[in-house]
């Protein structure tokens, strides 16, 4: 079963004035799905009518009218999707509660294209209320926090000036960036190059490519964040995975550069919402849990509410 293509904005008008919702409950529904894809980035929509009975400051739906919205916004171009749980699982079920919001962050291409999305439902306990933040439709709108914007900084300011690059496997070859910050060029390691050559469909080389593109610094700070949201490692591990493609890449780091890396990925770890933590901090829960790390994996907590 594949996903439907988008239809035509005449066409998308025309189904919105059959369900006979009024304009400005699409425009919150738009708003109120793409926060749900931006916080939780899975989430089931009996889930998600549950999080809009808990919103404070929300028009009057029925259930119906979320679901009908749910049923038009497939055929949109939206940077999530609104999956029939039998496209992504394994599973015969027929019920519209069952679709799942996914952020279109999570589907890849080819054979493994839902590999993200799974890795992610693996962390997830479905059965625990989801983090409900008081201004919960400011996260329609994906923007760079204080916490990112500080880590790019701090990568893009870093500096090739190894004369050669030591990648994980193979031999050591000249350095064709001494010299350039990270900010200022693009770089594939040795991995990310085995991944594209691998692509045999140019569709699928070039979908690749764009989730490797941008700066270096963009593209480690991409895929750090990916990590976190789906709660892969814990900041000690994060860290060696962040040297080790520094070195791939040239860059000679100091202990003291080391110190404020991993002060600012603790941070950003600590104080960040997690898709893997149904969008809580890790810092809300160490509070929660009286004596617990921040910076330990709380990928299984079992919550007493879901207002933050």
């Amino acid at each position: 079963m594949s996903y439907p293509k988008p239809l035509s904005e005449k066409s998308l008008e025309r189904l919105y004035e059959q369900s006979g919702l009024p304009v400005d409950a699409r425009s919150f529904l738009h708003k109120f799905f793409s926060s749900c894809a931006n916080l939780y980035d899975a989430v089931p929509l009996r889930h998600v009518w549950q999080i809009y009975g808990e919103l404070k400051a929300a028009p009057k739906l029925r259930r119906k009218d979320l679901l009908a919205f749910s049923s038009i916004v497939r055929r949109e171009e939206q940077p999530y999707y609104v999956f029939e749980a039998q496209e992504i699982f394994d599973d015969d079920s027929r019920s519209e509660l069952d679709r799942f919001i996914v952020s279109k962050e999570l589907v890849g291409v080819g054979y493994g294209k839902y590999g993200l999305l799974y890795e992610l439902t693996d962390q997830i306990d479905f059965d625990r209320p989801y983090c409900i933040p008081e201004d919960f439709l400011s996260y329609a709108e994906q923007l760079p926090s204080i916490l990112e914007e500080s880590l790019l900084s701090f990568l893009s300011g870093l500096t090739s000036t190894a004369d050669e690059c030591a990648p994980k496997y193979g031999r050591s070859a000249p350095n064709d960036h001494k010299g350039q910050k990270l900010g200022d060029f693009s770089f594939l390691n040795s991995d990310e190059r085995f991944e594209v050559e691998w692509q045999k469909r140019p569709t699928a080389r070039e979908a690749v490519l764009q989730d490797y593109s941008g700066t270096e610094a963009e593209k480690i700070l991409r895929l750090f964040k990916r990590g976190e949201n789906i709660g892969r490692s814990s900041p000690a591990v994060t860290l060696q995975w962040i040297l080790d493609e520094l070195n791939e890449v040239g860059v000679e780091i100091t202990q003291e550069q080391v110190e404020t890396l991993l002060r600012l990925i603790t941070d950003y770890h600590n104080n960040s919402r997690l898709w893997c933590l149904s969008g809580w901090k890790p810092s809300e829960l160490a509070t929660m849990y009286q004596g617990a790390r921040p910076d330990r994996d709380f990928l299984r907590p079992r919550y007493a509410t879901g207002i933050c």
